[in-house]
């Protein structure tokens, strides 16, 4: 999973395990080579556009609609960088 948010709101709240790259600076060179990816971003605006993009460079992308908000509404789990009570920003 490819979270395309600014690092502080990546540091608020994310899916454990995910990678953070600036949704100027997705390419294939900052996700590397995967089977397939999952994009997410606060509401999936952002991300449907990198989603986009990695579909062009050949990757089966998968965007996650509704973004974190939908996530955190359905009751999944996110982390915070310094342990608060993680949010969506």
């Amino acid at each position: 999973m490819v979270d395309v948010r600014t690092a502080a709101e990546w540091a608020a709240g994310h899916v454990e395990g995910s990678d953070r790259v600036a949704v100027g600076r997705i390419s294939s060179h900052s996700v590397g080579r995967a089977d397939s990816v999952i994009t997410v971003c606060k509401n999936g605006s952002k991300s449907k556009r990198a989603a986009k993009k990695l579909t062009k460079e050949g990757y089966r992308v998968y965007h996650l609609a509704g973004g974190l908000e939908a996530w955190h509404e359905a009751g999944l789990s996110l982390v915070s960088d310094n342990g608060a009570r993680a949010q969506v920003l």
